[in-house]
């Protein structure tokens, strides 16, 4: 039979085994968790390279809005509409110098 000192002494034991259980449980969900602190490290990175590659898109749409733009009639120009008929129909003028590449290229 255990003497009373020693059911107080495995009862504490019992009671701080319990409390590091929960402890342990709280600080592995704030560190690993599913809205823990590397969860949080990485949707942070995603959200910085979607912030970048959001100011990219935006730019080549500015780009090609400047370009529907250029092809208006009401104001049209002149140089974007050469460009494009070269590079749509095959329009060169007979004084350019034309070098074809391999399709591998």
């Amino acid at each position: 039979m255990l003497s009373l000192s020693a059911k107080n002494n495995l009862k504490s034991i019992f009671s701080n085994l319990i409390w590091v259980c929960i402890a342990g449980y709280f600080v592995y969900h704030i560190v690993i968790g599913g809205r823990g602190v590397i969860s949080w490290t990485i949707l942070s990175r995603e959200a910085d390279d979607l912030e970048s590659e959001l100011t990219k898109v935006k730019k080549e749409n500015d780009f090609l809005n400047n370009k529907i733009k250029g092809m208006r009639s009401d104001s049209l120009d002149l140089d974007l509409l050469e460009e494009q008929a070269e590079r749509v129909l095959g329009f060169c003028y007979p004084e350019d110098t034309v070098v074809l590449l391999p399709q591998d290229v």
